[in-house]
């Protein structure tokens, strides 16, 4: 009997989602978890927000829209797999740039994949899962260098944690280029994980496309009234944002004082480079009740761990020392 599933479907790999806390407990009996793997708002949502579902996905969407097969795609890696997998859906070819050391953003490798046949770019900035960003003169020469087919797609999920002073979001980048893509989402900054509304700011010629394959009703009106509510309440966003980022330096301070080494981030979470198997560390981890991140290659020995509340932070440090510990002996 032949596949059920396209061969370019069966060579995917699923996007693997942070372990569900309830699950742990489930699993191990441990009652008060610690989640840090999934990047979300620890603050929460305004409380003037209410919480809905949507099944839009802008990735996936610009991909079947502004791409066909025999076109390609670039994207950097690593980085948040759902360009590749879009890419692939979509029939694609595409390359995945490396980022220098794993890390960081190189607007000239970025160029240099660049084929006649690329139609579509992604870049996320600051880079989930690294926390690196490109500054704005690179990413405005990157915009500006780009040949005039491309679709530029700048996915600006984490845009609120950037306080770097070369930062520069797209949105100020609009006259660099015409075929640009800016995606924002509520997920992170807002604290409306559920909600799963995003949107995309582009000219009114790339919108109108998109919504000619758009799913209708693909955001009702509960989730819409939530997400405005959310833009509307700015002095919970700003105190949830300015105390992450203070507790990002923290993280930072505190790991790096145990001799560990930490990507530097303007993301709401740290990639922290724990020199063993990471998914070794994670798993001992979760005998503790801590939730983080594994991630696979080339970051193999690397966690990534959201900036929580600065209790669930400090349980977060405790564990790990101990897990260290425990591995150096």
């Amino acid at each position: 009997m032949s596949e059920l599933a396209a061969p370019h479907i069966l060579a995917l790999t699923a996007y693997e989602p942070g372990k569900p806390a309830d699950e742990l407990t489930r699993e191990l009996g441990i009652e008060d978890v610690v989640k840090l793997a999934s990047n979300e708002n620890p603050y929460g949502p305004s409380q003037r927000a209410i919480e809905a579902v949507s099944g839009a996905s802008l990735i996936d969407l610009i991909c079947r829209v502004c791409a066909s097969r025999a076109e390609h795609a670039v994207f950097g890696h690593p980085s948040f797999p759902c360009y590749r997998i879009a890419s692939i859906a979509q029939e694609l070819d595409h390359t995945a740039v490396a980022l220098r050391d794993h890390l960081h953003w190189n607007v000239d490798d970025l160029l240099d994949a660049v084929t006649p046949a690329t139609k579509l770019m992604f870049v996320a900035n600051p880079n989930n899962p690294t926390g690196s960003y490109i500054s704005g003169p690179e990413l405005e020469r990157l915009l500006r260098s780009l040949p005039e087919r491309v679709l530029a797609v700048v996915d600006e999920a984490y845009v609120e944690y950037a306080d770097a002073a070369d930062f520069k979001p797209a949105t100020e980048l609009r006259g660099a280029r015409e075929r640009l893509a800016v995606l924002r989402t509520f997920s992170k900054a807002y604290g409306l994980a559920a909600l799963r509304v995003g949107y995309v700011i582009g000219t009114p010629e790339l919108i109108g496309h998109l919504d000619r394959l758009r799913a209708p009703f693909n955001v009702g009106t509960a989730g819409q009234v939530g997400a405005r509510s959310a833009l509307e309440d700015q002095a919970h966003l700003r105190a949830s944002v300015e105390a992450t980022i203070r507790d990002r330096h923290k993280l930072t301070a505190a790991l790096e004082a145990e001799g560990l080494r930490v990507a530097p981030s303007q993301a709401n979470f740290v990639l922290v480079d724990v020199s063993r198997p990471g998914r070794a560390v994670y798993e001992a981890l979760l005998q503790k009740g801590i939730i983080v991140r594994p991630m696979p290659e080339p970051l193999a020995s690397w966690i990534r761990v959201t900036v929580g509340l600065p209790r669930e932070n400090e349980r977060f440090l405790e564990a790990l020392r101990a897990v260290l510990r425990r591995a150096r002996v």
